[in-house]
């Protein structure tokens, strides 16, 4: 009988029924999923699709550069359509600025001012920070909370508070991939507790040794509207000089 319950007790730890990964907290799990999502450099040409409560649909196209190496710095530009080409956004750690063309010149994006609608979409400045470049572990504490299947993949779910109230979010319910470390969704929950939007991540593909969502959803529950980032191109070791990351090349064209 005991032999019998060891080799049945081996072969459920085999499968991860019940145990998976390692014995790890909510910090060592968020750390591990920022240090997924963030590379010394990543160049991304992306499309993206703006859906409205009504159905309507807006499609634009966007270059991306990201570089760690020394701060956390993103550039985007979009390319299309030509309503919005030669717009541009640009992030230097905790500093951002806007270029709209039609203005004709840089505009400094205020701290306030980052819980805002990112050029229309779903995402606001702050989650394009976090999601794009910065990750969560700075401004987040993380607890586990449990172990659960989300659509046949194993995940940790965790809670993250935010550090101090400059945040947009009171709580995000983070669910990570137990073997891939990326989120596979993130429920964002205002000041009155009341979930107010959901991302969701899809199509996986591991690219430079490293696992890659090449699609995102975020979901606003109030408006009902959602944008939606598709990866039309990606790499990871693509040279990125230093100089990209400024005001000067913000204002340049594509």
């Amino acid at each position: 009988m005991k032999k019998i319950f060891a080799i049945t007790f081996l072969l459920i730890l085999m499968s991860g029924a019940v145990v998976f990964g390692e014995d790890l907290t909510g910090v060592d799990l968020l750390l591990k999923m920022d240090e997924m999502m963030k590379t010394e450099q990543k160049y991304m040409e992306e499309e993206m699709i703006l859906y409205t409560s009504s159905g309507s649909e807006r499609h634009r196209k966007v270059k991306v550069w990201n570089k760690s190496t020394d701060g956390d710095n993103m550039l985007l530009k979009f390319v299309e359509p030509a309503s919005v080409e030669g717009t541009g956004f640009l992030m230097i750690e905790d500093d951002m600025w806007l270029y709209l063309p039609a203005l004709g010149k840089v505009k400094r994006i205020a701290g306030s001012a980052k819980q805002g609608s990112f050029m229309g979409s779903d995402l606001s400045y702050e989650d394009m920070e976090a999601l794009g470049s910065s990750g969560f572990s700075e401004d987040y504490k993380a607890e586990l909370l449990k172990k659960e299947k989300i659509e046949n993949r194993d995940t940790y779910l965790l809670n993250l508070s935010p550090v101090d109230g400059e945040l947009s979010y009171s709580k995000l319910e983070v669910w990570i991939d137990s073997k891939m470390f990326l989120p596979l969704q993130i429920f964002y929950y205002n000041e009155n507790g009341e979930k107010i939007k959901e991302l969701k991540t899809f199509n996986y593909k591991m690219i430079d040794g490293r696992w890659t969502s090449m699609k995102m959803q975020m979901k606003n529950l109030q408006k009902e509207s959602m944008t939606v980032l598709k990866v039309n191109e990606i790499s990871f070791g693509k040279e990125i000089e230093d100089k990209i990351f400024s005001t000067r090349f913000l204002e340049m064209g594509n």
